[in-house]
């Protein structure tokens, strides 16, 4: 399979498993990554650790594929299309609409749809020879899969517009120094720095973590009120928590917390 999912003690493992493609995205693995996110939705774990197979976590579209429709008729070509991006969009929404953190690990290339895909992670730590590049351009075509909501939350306009038109790559520490990545770790650090932090991710309030990025995400919208009132209902929710009392007790006892 060109992308899988693995389960171990609360952490999913999503691997883009096309390593002597680059993980290169043409129809197959777009369909196999958007089922891939349908699986997790319908049995959400504790954190999902998106990961690339290969020396490049992905080098976004497969240009191959797009020159393969390109011979079509433009009826048939539009249609190819349409599937193409309808997976990998659908695929993207699913990962930033799950109710567990989603921690991404960045090697090598990170370029086009695997920029988009990427940012629509909530935490990402990248290797040290991880390059992140808009690409989009470079072959005359605008992004998908979210680069365009994400790319200017992340950055900033004018920073956004400056990676899409110069389309000039961000190192692994330009990224950090952006906030875009947490952490950045020598190449052969990434998998183990990944896990511990996918553990330790999966050990936090479950709840608490879900209610913190459907505040946050939708605090990017809208007006203070309606953030306010949004947070008062998760908050008064998570307050008959076995966890919130969990984390109280703990905290007074000046004691570790033990979430279920």
């Amino acid at each position: 399979m060109p992308v899988h999912v693995e389960r171990c003690e609360g952490i999913a493992f999503l691997t883009l498993d096309q390593p002597q493609r680059r993980n290169s995205f043409d129809l197959s693995m777009a369909v196999a990554l958007r089922d891939a996110v349908r699986g997790l939705a319908l049995a959400p774990p504790k954190v999902v650790l998106l990961r690339s197979r290969g020396e490049h976590f992905s080098v976004g579209g497969d240009v191959h594929h797009f020159q393969q429709l390109l011979q079509r008729s433009p009826d048939a070509r539009s249609a190819g299309v349409a599937q193409l991006v309808g997976a990998v969009n659908e695929a993207v929404l699913g990962l930033t609409d799950l109710p567990c953190p989603v921690l991404g690990l960045l090697n090598g290339a990170v370029a086009g749809f695997g920029l988009s895909l990427a940012l629509g992670c909530d935490l990402l730590v990248a290797a040290e020879d991880a390059r992140l590049v808009y690409a989009y351009g470079a072959i005359g075509i605008t992004p998908d899969g979210g680069g365009s909501w994400h790319l200017p939350r992340h950055l900033g306009l004018h920073r956004a517009l400056a990676l899409a038109l110069l389309n000039t790559p961000l190192s692994a520490q330009q990224a950090q120094v952006l906030g875009l990545v947490v952490e950045v770790v020598p190449a052969d650090a990434l998998p183990a720095t990944g896990l511990a932090l996918a553990r330790r991710l999966a050990g936090a309030a479950a709840a608490a973590q879900t209610g913190a990025k459907r505040l946050l995400r939708a605090g990017l919208e809208g007006d203070l009120a309606s953030a306010l009132d949004r947070e008062r209902g998760v908050f008064v929710s998570l307050c008959a928590s076995d966890d919130f009392a969990e984390g109280v007790d703990a905290f007074c006892e000046r004691r570790p917390a033990f979430f279920g």
